[in-house]
Protein backbone atom coordinates (compact mmCIF):
# COMPACT_ATOMS: atom_id res chain seq x y z
CA UNK A 1 0.00 0.00 0.00
CA UNK A 2 1.33 3.40 -0.94
CA UNK A 3 2.04 5.94 1.78
CA UNK A 4 -0.45 8.37 0.16
CA UNK A 5 -3.24 5.79 0.35
CA UNK A 6 -2.37 5.00 3.96
CA UNK A 7 -2.58 8.72 4.78
CA UNK A 8 -6.00 8.96 3.10
CA UNK A 9 -7.30 6.00 5.12
CA UNK A 10 -5.97 7.55 8.32
CA UNK A 11 -7.72 10.85 7.58
CA UNK A 12 -11.00 9.03 6.81
CA UNK A 13 -10.75 6.94 10.00
CA UNK A 14 -10.06 10.05 12.10
CA UNK A 15 -12.99 11.90 10.51
CA UNK A 16 -15.34 9.01 11.26
CA UNK A 17 -14.08 8.80 14.83
CA UNK A 18 -14.78 12.45 15.62
CA UNK A 19 -18.13 12.43 13.79
CA UNK A 20 -19.41 9.24 15.38
CA UNK A 21 -21.78 9.43 18.34
CA UNK A 22 -20.50 8.52 21.76
CA UNK A 23 -20.99 4.78 22.04
CA UNK A 24 -20.58 4.41 25.79
CA UNK A 25 -23.46 6.53 27.07
CA UNK A 26 -25.62 4.86 29.69
CA UNK A 27 -29.12 3.94 28.50
CA UNK A 28 -32.18 3.99 30.77
CA UNK A 29 -35.92 3.44 30.35
CA UNK A 30 -37.94 6.66 30.21
CA UNK A 31 -41.70 6.49 30.67
CA UNK A 32 -44.07 9.16 29.40
CA UNK A 33 -47.62 9.11 30.75
CA UNK A 34 -49.79 10.82 28.15
CA UNK A 35 -53.51 10.68 27.43
CA UNK A 36 -54.15 7.61 29.57
CA UNK A 37 -51.29 5.62 27.97
CA UNK A 38 -47.68 5.02 28.98
CA UNK A 39 -44.94 5.13 26.36
CA UNK A 40 -41.49 3.65 26.99
CA UNK A 41 -38.32 5.02 25.41
CA UNK A 42 -34.78 3.71 25.72
CA UNK A 43 -32.82 6.91 26.28
CA UNK A 44 -29.13 7.58 26.45
CA UNK A 45 -28.20 9.78 29.40
CA UNK A 46 -26.33 13.02 28.76
CA UNK A 47 -25.51 14.39 32.22
CA UNK A 48 -22.13 16.06 31.74
CA UNK A 49 -21.42 19.29 29.88
CA UNK A 50 -19.47 17.34 27.23
CA UNK A 51 -22.24 14.79 26.66
CA UNK A 52 -24.90 17.51 26.54
CA UNK A 53 -22.92 19.56 24.02
CA UNK A 54 -22.51 16.49 21.75
CA UNK A 55 -26.13 15.35 22.09
CA UNK A 56 -27.44 13.60 19.00
CA UNK A 57 -25.18 15.50 16.60
CA UNK A 58 -24.09 13.46 13.59
CA UNK A 59 -26.59 10.71 14.47
CA UNK A 60 -28.20 9.44 11.28
CA UNK A 61 -30.57 6.89 12.80
CA UNK A 62 -32.87 6.85 15.81
CA UNK A 63 -35.51 4.20 16.39
CA UNK A 64 -39.07 5.24 17.22
CA UNK A 65 -38.59 4.14 20.85
CA UNK A 66 -35.13 5.67 21.37
CA UNK A 67 -34.00 9.07 22.54
CA UNK A 68 -31.53 11.06 24.57
CA UNK A 69 -32.25 12.42 28.04
CA UNK A 70 -30.31 15.55 29.00
CA UNK A 71 -30.11 15.98 32.77
CA UNK A 72 -29.15 19.16 34.64
CA UNK A 73 -28.17 19.60 38.31
CA UNK A 74 -30.90 22.23 38.82
CA UNK A 75 -33.90 23.41 36.87
CA UNK A 76 -33.00 26.39 34.69
CA UNK A 77 -33.95 27.91 31.35
CA UNK A 78 -32.11 26.05 28.59
CA UNK A 79 -31.97 26.25 24.83
CA UNK A 80 -30.89 23.84 22.14
CA UNK A 81 -30.08 23.99 18.46
CA UNK A 82 -29.85 21.42 15.69
CA UNK A 83 -26.34 22.18 14.46
CA UNK A 84 -24.80 19.04 12.90
CA UNK A 85 -27.97 17.06 13.67
CA UNK A 86 -29.33 15.39 10.51
CA UNK A 87 -32.54 14.02 12.08
CA UNK A 88 -35.71 15.97 12.83
CA UNK A 89 -36.35 15.76 16.56
CA UNK A 90 -39.07 16.55 19.08
CA UNK A 91 -37.65 18.21 22.20
CA UNK A 92 -39.59 17.63 25.40
CA UNK A 93 -38.56 20.13 28.08
CA UNK A 94 -39.23 18.71 31.55
CA UNK A 95 -39.60 20.78 34.73
CA UNK A 96 -38.37 19.91 38.21
CA UNK A 97 -41.58 18.00 39.03
CA UNK A 98 -41.15 15.65 36.07
CA UNK A 99 -43.88 17.32 34.03
CA UNK A 100 -43.38 18.45 30.44
CA UNK A 101 -43.33 22.25 30.36
CA UNK A 102 -42.82 22.68 26.60
CA UNK A 103 -42.80 20.55 23.47
CA UNK A 104 -40.73 21.80 20.53
CA UNK A 105 -41.94 19.60 17.66
CA UNK A 106 -40.08 18.70 14.49
CA UNK A 107 -36.88 20.66 15.11
CA UNK A 108 -35.34 21.30 11.71
CA UNK A 109 -32.12 19.38 10.96
CA UNK A 110 -28.94 21.51 10.89
CA UNK A 111 -30.82 24.67 12.00
CA UNK A 112 -28.83 26.87 14.36
CA UNK A 113 -31.82 28.86 15.63
CA UNK A 114 -32.23 28.54 19.42
CA UNK A 115 -35.03 26.31 20.72
CA UNK A 116 -35.98 27.51 24.20
CA UNK A 117 -37.40 25.60 27.14
CA UNK A 118 -39.83 28.48 27.85
CA UNK A 119 -39.17 28.03 31.59
CA UNK A 120 -36.87 26.23 34.02
CA UNK A 121 -36.12 22.69 32.80
CA UNK A 122 -34.52 19.95 34.88
CA UNK A 123 -34.28 17.64 31.86
CA UNK A 124 -34.86 17.50 28.11
CA UNK A 125 -35.84 14.39 26.19
CA UNK A 126 -35.07 14.33 22.48
CA UNK A 127 -37.09 11.81 20.46
CA UNK A 128 -37.69 11.21 16.78
CA UNK A 129 -39.46 14.14 15.15
CA UNK A 130 -43.21 13.73 14.91
CA UNK A 131 -43.42 11.23 17.80
CA UNK A 132 -44.94 13.68 20.28
CA UNK A 133 -47.82 14.54 17.94
CA UNK A 134 -48.35 10.91 16.95
CA UNK A 135 -48.51 9.77 20.60
CA UNK A 136 -50.41 12.80 21.92
CA UNK A 137 -47.56 13.94 24.19
CA UNK A 138 -48.11 17.49 25.45
CA UNK A 139 -47.22 19.92 28.24
CA UNK A 140 -48.38 18.67 31.63
CA UNK A 141 -47.66 15.01 30.86
CA UNK A 142 -45.52 13.15 33.39
CA UNK A 143 -42.06 11.81 32.48
CA UNK A 144 -40.23 9.27 34.67
CA UNK A 145 -36.74 7.78 34.59
CA UNK A 146 -34.62 5.91 37.13
CA UNK A 147 -32.74 7.91 39.73
CA UNK A 148 -29.14 8.24 38.64
CA UNK A 149 -26.32 7.10 40.96
CA UNK A 150 -24.47 10.38 40.43
CA UNK A 151 -25.70 13.94 40.11
CA UNK A 152 -25.46 15.67 36.71
CA UNK A 153 -22.54 18.04 36.40
CA UNK A 154 -22.98 21.75 35.57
Amino acid sequence: MKLGNLWQYAVIAFSLAIASPTAALEQVPVLIHAGGSTYKFAAEIADTAEERSQGLMFREKLAANEGMLFLYPTAKPVSFWMKNTPLPLDLLFIGGEGRIIHVAPMAVPFDTSPISSNGPAQAVLEILGGSAAQLGIKPGDLVEWPTQPTQPTP
